[in-house]
């Protein structure tokens, strides 16, 4: 492996035999280096097989100004995660991982901690991401000895997210997130209950809430067929349809929509369900 350039004396722009540009990062890596010569394979921690020119080029500039121990957390923090999630991972979670850990020391360090908007939703609909956020911070805690809360844990979670989707899915899905929480809050204190979040019916009402929040944001609405059913729900359910109704003038006021009869059905079975706590 030829050095190409020294980025600092920990990490290094390097060219494998078959030509391959890569970044390696070891203690004292490139030390009394200078380009052209075969590098020390020996003291590499880390090699990053740099696949686009735009990572490489993001990657070397972030990698120069940071300290060693975050690239070290980064990659155990990725090993730790790659088996654990279905699917590819986006090289770019390197990145990403690297500056916010750098960047969540540097706000330790001034005492800024920073409030996660989006902590209720990752918590309840990426579980497995928070799950290795929050093992992320057992890392971070063991290794440098700074104890951050679950804010953090949520954003490492969501850079996990964000690596698995393009932006744009990642946008809508942080959108349907916030109307699932807004609906449950509305459900939640109308009828002053708690949720109990490992039930069949809680997930199902997510669920359907996920798929209500993608037809808003798609404009569409649920195909009309049970308007006598609805008729006989609003009598059968009286307080279910009230909630729902709050609902109906949340939607209009933040999209500018009007549930149908058959939404406003679908939710007041699902809701009943969901408060009256009946697993059919």
């Amino acid at each position: 492996m030829i050095l190409k350039k020294a980025l600092n004396n920990n990490v290094v722009l390097a060219e494998e035999e078959d030509a391959q540009e890569v970044i390696a990062t070891g203690n004292g890596i490139a030390f009394n280096l200078k380009p052209g010569d075969t590098i020390d394979e020996r003291k590499i921690t880390k090699l990053f097989v740099v696949k686009t020119q735009d990572l490489s080029t993001k990657l070397a500039d972030l990698l120069k100004d940071v300290k060693m121990e975050c690239i070290e957390i980064a990659d155990e923090i990725v090993e730790y995660a790659r088996p654990r999630l279905a699917g590819d991972i986006s090289d770019y979670i390197y990145l990403a991982l690297i500056d916010h850990i750098s960047f969540a020391i540097e706000r330790h360090d001034r005492g800024t901690p920073f409030e996660n908007r989006f902590l209720w939703e990752i918590k309840r609909f990426y579980r497995e991401e928070f799950a290795i956020g929050k093992h992320a911070l057992e890392m971070i805690r063991n290794r440098i000895n700074i104890t951050f809360d679950e804010n953090e844990a949520g954003f490492i979670a969501l850079h996990f997210v964000n690596a698995r989707l393009d932006n744009q899915k990642l946008d809508l899905t942080l959108k349907t997130s916030r109307v699932i929480k807004d609906i449950m809050d509305i459900v939640k204190y109308h009828f002053n209950v708690e949720f109990d979040e490992d039930s069949w019916n809680y997930n199902r009402f997510v669920t359907h809430l996920k798929f209500f929040a993608q037809r808003l944001f798609a404009h569409e609405s649920a195909d009309p067929q049970y308007m006598n059913l609805f008729e006989d729900l609003k009598i059968k359910f009286p307080e279910e349809h009230r909630c729902v109704q709050k609902i109906g003038v949340y939607v209009n006021k933040q999209f500018e929509q009007k549930l149908t009869n058959d939404e406003m059905m679908y939710l007041m079975i699902h809701i009943s369900r969901l408060v009256n706590r009946t697993e059919n």
